[in-house]
């Protein structure tokens, strides 16, 4: 198995092959008389596997290498926005695609509008496999009859909180307590007030974390199973926004984005309190902020649970060896392997049989105080509902965010950013029909 950054196939059999031409093209070291009925072997079978970074697959992909000779599989590496793209182009323009490429949930519904371009997983014996996965992660995996993949890592909820914080604001501290103070998205704004008030600190990170985290908690978000555009119309929507920029009024933003030397010092000095913390997010703090470990906390968000992320294994049609590109997303793709992904890095498995496992059942995260994580995440997992995303879900979003930005930094006013979000939605939406 070959990782590869950019997308230059090549093979052992091609290179086993440009040996053999060389041989014969290079003079007396062959006899003559064996030309004529020599016959080059077959090689392994070449599976391309498209990834993007983070996955965890690699050195999976390693072992199974190993216990399968038979397969000479290349990994290619693209970033979580170049890969669709990538794939859309190939797909659209008949050039060479991945037998195996890992689709985000948020840009699988785009793909699903095309369903001839994907081997329907039903037909080489899904069905059975339905059990080993969360019933909303396998809902959001197919449509209209057809399986598209096998879904990998998900991103529940949780949130982490500084209980210095809370208790400079004469707030109660533990894990159930903050649960119960921040049961509501109104008592969470409350609450943020409360300590805006009486340490000065800011109380989340960012509005767009927050209007994402509300928004998730819904079945329904910017379409409709039918295609039609609810962003204007979208209870939501609308109170995802409102709840945003109420923060924002109390002033209960630090304007930090995650990922930033900011955002890692912020962690760490107890700029903001809380954040609204995916799954897959917990390595970020980690890796930005190494020495703020166990001045933060764990709980349960408020309202009703959410996803945010997480993927689905493929098989693009244009692959030449669908049973064996099967039988490896089945097997990448199974408990003993998500187990695996998760005590590597983190990335929490959509296979509740495992969630009673002491690695995840008896994990405790120093980081956050011996926080019962695997736990947290595994009680968020199970409480999500299946969402519709849509085919210009993550366009849409972005053009919302932005909006809701400038918002935040006092370039538009709230009815107006919200007046022009909607129209550009629009013009998005109507761009791509």
């Amino acid at each position: 198995m070959r990782t590869e950054r950019q997308s230059t196939p090549y093979s052992r059999s091609a290179s086993r092959l440009t040996l053999a031409l060389l041989l014969l093209l290079g003079g007396g070291c062959t006899p003559a008389a064996s030309h004529h009925d020599y016959t080059e072997p077959e090689g392994p079978a070449a599976l391309t596997v498209w990834l993007i970074p983070g996955s965890g697959l690699e050195p999976l992909i390693e072992e199974y290498q190993l216990r399968h000779p038979e397969l000479d599989i290349q990994v290619q590496i693209s970033t979580y926005t170049q890969l669709p793209v990538k794939l859309q182009t190939a797909l659209a323009t008949g050039s060479s695609s991945p037998d195996i490429a890992s689709i985000d949930i948020g840009y699988l519904d785009r793909f699903k509008q095309f369903p001839e371009h994907f081997y329907n997983l039903y037909d080489y014996g899904a069905a059975g496999l339905r059990d080993r996965y969360l019933g909303w992660k396998w809902q959001e995996a197919q449509s209209g009859g057809v399986l598209f993949g096998l879904p990998t890592d998900i991103g529940p909820y949780a949130l982490v909180y500084r209980p210095d914080i809370f208790a400079g604001a004469g707030l109660p501290g533990t894990a159930a307590e903050v649960a119960k103070q921040l049961g509501t998205w109104d008592s969470f704004l409350e609450t943020g007030r409360i300590i805006r008030e009486h340490t000065g600190k800011a109380f989340i990170n960012n509005l767009e974390d927050l209007y994402i985290a509300i928004l998730r908690q819904s079945p329904l978000q910017y379409y409709s199973p039918d295609g039609e555009l609810l962003v204007e119309r979208s209870p939501q929507v609308k109170a995802a926004w409102d709840i945003a920029i109420r923060a924002n009024e109390l002033q209960l933003s630090a304007h930090t984005a995650i990922d930033t030397q900011k955002w890692g010092t912020e962690l760490l000095t107890g700029d903001f309190a809380v954040m609204l913390c995916p799954a897959w997010m917990i390595g970020h703090i980690k890796s930005n902020a190494p020495t703020a470990s166990g001045m933060w906390r764990m709980t349960q968000i408020p309202g009703s649970s959410a996803n945010r992320g997480g993927s689905v294994l493929t098989l693009p049609r244009s692959g030449s060896h669908p049973e064996a590109s099967y039988a490896l997303v089945s097997w990448l793709t199974a408990p003993e392997q998500q187990l695996a992904v998760f005590e590597a890095q983190g990335n929490f498995p959509s296979t509740p049989e495992i969630y009673g496992s002491p690695e995840i059942r008896e994990q405790r995260d120093p980081y956050f105080g011996n926080a019962p994580a695997g736990q947290v995440y595994a009680e968020s997992a199970q409480r999500i509902k299946p969402t519709y995303y849509g085919p210009q879900h993550l366009i849409i979003e972005e053009n919302m965010l932005q909006h809701l930005t400038r918002a935040e930094l006092g370039e538009l006013n709230p009815a107006e950013a919200w007046s022009l979000a909607v129209q550009k939605a629009k013009e998005l939406d109507a761009s791509y029909r």
